[in-house]
């Protein structure tokens, strides 16, 4: 079993922070804002989820994606509970990601072309990764310390 399979666009709320694992396998945290439809006053009504990418593409991701970027992501959603400092219980959607890449921008906040000429490529890591029982790729899991809800 695979779990939810999610694809979307979105804009980072913030830089992409590089880590690298006890095993010293890369991965790239980011929280997502996404724009999910129109409220009555037809104010944008918006959803955050927090994205986890690994490997050349977490890299990739932190080395060249800043806040305010546009990313489009597939991975496997979770949800994710948690007890808040005044005591509520929160809620939140946790992607953990195969696929990021920076979607070009236009106008005056469009991607400028690197020293040399060069626009940079998408930043793609493939095939989703091979899955275990629980939906978790086996090395996430492992990496989690077991807990498949845990960026």
């Amino acid at each position: 079993m695979r779990g939810i399979e999610t694809a979307f666009w979105g804009v980072l709320g913030k830089d992409p922070e590089l880590k690298t694992s006890k095993g010293g396998n890369p991965f790239a945290s980011m929280n997502v804002v996404i724009t999910v439809g129109k409220a009555n006053d037809g104010k944008d009504v918006s959803q955050w989820v927090r994205v986890a990418c690994f490997g050349e593409v977490a890299k990739a991701i932190a080395a060249r994606c800043k806040k305010g970027d546009r990313i489009y992501c597939e991975g496997t959603l979770t949800l994710n509970s948690w007890n808040a400092a005044d005591g509520e219980v929160r809620h939140g959607l946790n992607i953990a990601a195969w696929k990021v890449e920076k979607v070009a921008s236009i106008g005056k906040n469009s991607e400028r072309k690197q020293p040399g000429g060069e626009v940079p490529a998408s930043y793609c890591a493939g095939p989703a990764p091979h899955q275990s029982s629980n939906g978790m790729a086996d090395d996430d899991f492992e990496r989690r310390g077991g807990d498949p809800l845990s960026f």
